[in-house]
């Protein structure tokens, strides 16, 4: 089964963290680099089990956004454009985590294609 997180856009990680543990209970680790975890069960944060995140916003990233697991992000964004979507950013590693890249549905809806480094 393909498993889907969620992004949340923030133009301050540290207000927009703040926020979400206050009013939701929210659990939050903070990565060497500009992105939070977070687990919604209010549990620590496993990093290779998060629920979701929160990012900087970016240009093409103004509300929130699904993350859907793929075995290849590459294969996976050229199905996107063969099926009518687009490619919005070139695929990116995240740390030693994985590697993303946004791209948008036939209807414009902006994802987050996400392959997990395997080890």
């Amino acid at each position: 089964m393909t498993r889907v997180k969620f992004e949340l856009p923030a133009d301050d990680l540290g207000r927009a963290t703040a926020f979400y543990r206050a009013v939701f209970g929210w659990s939050a680790q903070r990565l060497p680099f500009d992105y939070v975890l977070v687990d919604t069960d209010g549990e620590p944060v496993d990093v290779a089990d998060a629920d979701g995140g929160i990012s900087p916003r970016t240009e093409f990233v103004q509300g929130p956004v699904l993350i859907i697991d793929v075995p290849s992000v590459d294969a996976v964004a050229s199905k996107v454009v063969e099926a009518g979507g687009a490619v919005l950013n070139a695929k990116e590693r995240v740390g030693d985590y994985g590697f993303s890249q946004y791209v948008k549905d036939s209807e414009g809806t902006v994802l987050c294609l996400w392959e997990s480094v395997q080890g």
